[in-house]
């Protein structure tokens, strides 16, 4: 596990688009903190802060602490807006969670020993990831920041399914609870495909000159034999 990512905020007594924008252009990101049985809070974070916390790995999928006014929350994150040409962070809504609160969040899929996987380096076979994150449910003190799984005796032809997953203690995929036919297939090991393209065929200028001249010659036979017929 990565250590726990601790950040300070502000209350936000304000809301409104205006006053957000003026928290951005202060160096702020408004956001939100809610769940539990308390209300929720509306706080500021500090923009290179909340940027710099979102590069460490695992900080979507782990417990945050929040620090509002001396005192701390332990949450996770639920959602982070972010500009879309700039990716700047625009606003982050917050869940309170405690060890004891079941949570469902969306964590990603680590593949590992692609490169010594059976059907990539015997039979020239091609990895193809089918589903990057998965959503799962557990208590906040089993969240994973991630799920493993190890392609190095797939072969071509072979798949891995939600169902074969090995989850960690206590973390379920709820979608496998709504019946058999919701599993699907999560990596799977492919032949590589072998594109034939037909060469361009391309006539020289030389074989349209001799054409033309042999085309000319043949006008001319034909013209003098015309004479020849009239006289």
């Amino acid at each position: 596990m990565s250590e726990q990512v601790s950040l300070n905020a502000e209350n936000r007594e304000i809301e409104g688009k205006s006053s957000s924008r003026l928290l951005r252009r202060g160096g702020s990101v408004p956001a939100i903190i809610y769940g539990g049985t308390k209300e929720p809070l509306r706080i500021s974070i500090l923009e290179k802060d909340i940027s710099k916390a979102s590069s460490v790995p695992g900080f979507t999928t782990q417990i945050l602490s929040i620090s509002v006014a001396g005192k701390e929350e332990n949450v996770i994150i639920k959602e982070i807006q972010r500009h879309p040409a700039t990716e700047r962070v625009l606003h982050a809504d917050l869940m309170r969670v405690n060890p004891d609160t079941k949570i469902s969040i969306s964590v990603p899929i680590r593949f590992i020993n692609e490169e010594s996987c059976v059907g990539v380096k015997m039979h020239g076979g091609v990895v193809s990831h089918l589903i990057n994150n998965i959503d799962i449910s557990c208590l906040a003190s089993n969240l994973p920041e991630y799920l493993e799984i190890d392609v190095e005796e797939m072969n071509i032809g072979d798949s891995v399914f939600l169902s074969a997953l090995k989850l960690p203690e206590g973390v379920e995929i709820p979608v496998l609870a709504l019946g058999e036919d919701r599993d699907q297939a999560v990596v799977s090991v492919t032949e590589a495909k072998i594109i034939d393209i037909e060469p361009e065929i391309v006539e020289s200028e030389g074989e349209e000159g001799e054409e033309g001249e042999e085309g000319e010659e043949s006008s001319e036979d034909s013209e003098s034999s015309e004479g020849e017929s009239e006289k």
